[in-house]
């Protein structure tokens, strides 16, 4: 099963149950709409989950690691209000050349307010911010929160 489809399947079970879905922000949260709630919390007995999602500015945010080995990107989540330590599902996406990075759904240091993704390309060639600029890479984000 695709990462796309296991999503969507995750997604649709989740909001079944009740769950919330809140659309927001990413990188630069400060220059992005705010999250805004779609649906109610659900609560049965003591346990609660709520689900939010994102996507970071188009070639943003995008820094060196490595000496140009690859680069990364701190997400902003903290707009989607996770209490707990939340799962999250990633994907880049872009205008072009996706297809050749490697990393594009590795979640580092998930936290509630957060988390970081690294990207190279496949072939091990030199990675530059401005490949994301002109690529326009930006990164997809579902967490699932259960606090």
């Amino acid at each position: 099963m695709s990462i796309v489809r296991s999503t969507t399947v995750a997604l649709a079970a989740a909001l079944a149950l009740g769950a919330t879905l809140v659309t927001g922000a990413g990188a630069h949260a400060e220059d992005r709409p705010a999250v805004k709630p779609v649906g109610a919390e659900a609560s049965s007995g003591k346990t609660s989950q709520r689900i939010a999602a994102g996507r970071t500015a188009p070639g943003e945010g995008w820094t060196y690691y490595l000496n140009g080995a690859g680069l990364y990107i701190d997400v902003d989540t903290t707009s989607a209000h996770f209490t707990g330590n939340p799962v999250y599902t990633v994907s880049v996406g872009g205008t072009d050349h996706m297809f050749e990075l490697t990393g594009t759904s590795a979640v580092y240091n998930p936290t509630a307010t957060g988390f970081r993704v690294y990207i190279r390309w496949s072939n091990g060639a030199h990675i530059i911010p401005d490949d994301a600029v002109t690529n326009g890479w930006y990164v997809n984000w579902i967490g699932v929160d259960n606090p």
